[in-house]
């Protein structure tokens, strides 16, 4: 169920320390992940030895691996909340893997995990406004635009809106 043609999804393993690391750390990703510090490598052994059991910590991160058995980025699922049946996604790709199809299949992989097997009635996901990317992403995979948040995120510079997606079952 969790794999491709072109990737597979699987938990987070020790030995995604240091890609993990390199992507917690780049202060790129900073913004959306509403990171403000960096992560220790010691703090993300914790979180792949912890948080890899969605009904307990109601988040999960899986590695998008291709064919080479290389971590070229990850899915989060976040905010799972069971009682309401939704949970919030997130998909980050390494710079060097982008434009390969890799986070279609995993947005479609995931769709097809928590619509199937967590039974979610709901998905969701932020996307910044100028990240045009993201929402050509995640629109091919159906999701709707539900709204907008105004001047959501302080981007350094001035805020920067936030648009708000759904796909429900």
């Amino acid at each position: 169920m969790l794999k491709g043609e072109k990737i597979e999804l699987r938990a987070a393993e020790p030995s995604d320390v240091d890609v993990i690391y390199s992507w917690e750390n780049d202060p790129e990703n900073w913004l959306v992940s509403n990171t403000v510090a960096p992560y220790s490598k010691h703090q993300i052994l914790q979180f792949i030895e912890e948080a890899n059991d969605i009904f307990a910590s109601n988040q999960l991160r899986l590695i998008i691996s291709n064919h080479q058995q290389e971590a070229v980025g990850c899915i989060d699922l976040f905010d799972f909340d069971h009682k309401n049946k939704r949970v919030g996604l997130g998909v980050l790709v390494d710079e060097n893997h982008r434009r390969k199809g890799y986070a279609q299949e995993a947005l479609f992989l995931t769709i097809n995990y928590c619509f199937n097997l967590l039974e979610v009635h709901g998905l969701y996901a932020e996307v910044l406004s100028s990240n045009h990317s993201s929402q050509k992403l995640f629109e091919s995979a159906g999701f709707v635009q539900t709204g907008i948040k105004k001047e959501w995120l302080w981007a350094g510079q001035g805020f920067v809106d936030q648009i708000f997606y759904q796909l429900k079952r």
